[in-house]
């Protein structure tokens, strides 16, 4: 039984509404301590023979003359909805083949001596979404890259830049939707959708390009002893209950609809405190007046830790976008799961990645940046995050 204390000084109840359903909670595994955007598609499938299918090949994917592609080896799709499967394959054995090795990219932005953590951007200068956040991430921390622009090699051209000979380009996906009207009059017409796959090149893989993309992107950090209080005020404006007892442990309460974070002093600063208290605001965004991700169902292992990824996802991205450095060291028990739940549903990031997305746009959507300012929003097309049907 925690014992009762008087809250600290982020620790008054706030705004606590009554839910009633099962009881479970969502806990930050481990020490507080340091070292101790579109409708989706009604039906999925490859959409071949017409003009818009025609258009979604994949871009140049190297610089090199001899126009050599990409490691992985291009098929031809056999059936409706083959291309699709293989798009999700590559996705998939990308991201298990990082948490095999322990390094989960949504958690390597934020290395020691990397500084902030950057969305990636397209040549327009509009963020990547979803599983692209961190298929971009994993590939500049492998590769060293610090610049977060990214464009595909005929955008670089039109630029006025060139590929360096011998680059290779990363995969990226895009959402796509066809819609085929009904030869019955005053049925609906049916929306079919695609995935488009196509490479792009970060801005230290081209040369000749424009100062422009090169000027600094100014991006807040959290940091310090003591609590944020910008962060505070962040978190006030979402309407999420928060409460403070003398129990060492952080975890969102689905019953009570309450984040429980412990002391100020369980924490080594202001920054592990804020990486925490993202990691169970992503949680709270689950809740059934909120996104219902029908938390109080997640009672299998499978459930909890499938909703843990999207903590994890979500805060890393919502954390680059406010200048926090979510906390995952303590995490690592999830692994084994997640590359069982990955192996055994090649869709499964793609949906991890879609609802950490969507979780990400409701907290900014509801609180803008730490000023208050809105974050703007993306348009439908570029949706990037399918839930994918489960035919495919």
């Amino acid at each position: 039984m925690a014992m009762k204390t008087k809250p600290s000084g982020v620790g008054a109840l706030l705004n606590l509404p009554k839910h009633k359903c099962k009881s479970i909670r969502f806990d930050f595994r481990g020490l507080c301590q340091e070292g101790d955007d579109a409708v989706e598609p009604a039906v999925w499938r490859h959409v071949g023979h017409s003009k818009v299918a025609a258009e979604t090949d994949v871009e140049e994917d190297a610089a090199a003359p001899s126009g050599r592609k990409g490691s992985c080896k291009s098929r031809k799709p056999s059936g409706t909805v083959s291309r699709t499967r293989e798009i999700c394959g590559y996705v998939t054995d990308a991201m298990v083949d990082a948490l095999t090795q322990g390094s989960p990219p949504w958690r390597t932005p934020w290395k020691p001596g990397g500084g902030a953590a950057l969305v990636p951007l397209r040549a327009c200068g509009t963020p990547y979404r979803g599983i692209n956040v961190v298929m971009l991430w994993r590939k500049a921390i492998a590769m060293g890259y610090s610049a977060p622009v990214w464009m595909t090699y005929r955008q670089a051209a039109a630029r006025g830049g060139q590929v360096r000979k011998g680059e290779r380009g990363t995969t990226v996906i895009k959402v796509g939707t066809v819609v085929r009207e009904s030869e019955i009059p005053g049925e609906e017409p049916t929306r079919y959708g695609y995935l488009r796959s196509y490479r792009v090149f970060n801005l230290d893989q081209i040369d000749g390009l424009d100062d422009q993309f090169r000027a600094a992107v100014d991006r807040p950090k959290i940091s310090g002893a003591g609590i944020d209080r910008a962060l505070m005020a962040w978190f006030r404006r979402l309407d999420v209950g928060l409460e403070t007892s003398g129990a060492p442990r952080a975890f969102y309460d689905v019953a009570r609809d309450v984040i429980h974070m412990p002391p100020e002093d369980c924490f080594k600063d202001g920054a592990t405190y804020a990486g925490v208290l993202l990691h169970e605001t992503i949680h709270a965004t689950g809740a059934p007046h909120r996104l219902d991700r029908r938390l109080s169902e997640a009672f299998s292992d499978t459930r909890y830790a499938h909703e843990e990824l999207v903590a994890e996802l979500g805060s890393a991205m919502a954390g680059a976008l406010l200048g926090i450095e979510p906390r995952f060291e303590e995490n690592a028990a999830y692994l084994k799961e997640w590359i069982k739940i990955l192996k055994s549903d090649h869709r499964a990031i793609l949906k991890a990645a879609s609802a950490a997305q969507a979780a990400c746009d409701w907290l900014m959507t509801q609180a803008g940046d730490l000023s208050g300012n809105p974050v703007a929003k993306s348009h439908p097309e570029e949706s990037e995050s399918p839930v994918i049907a489960n035919g495919l």
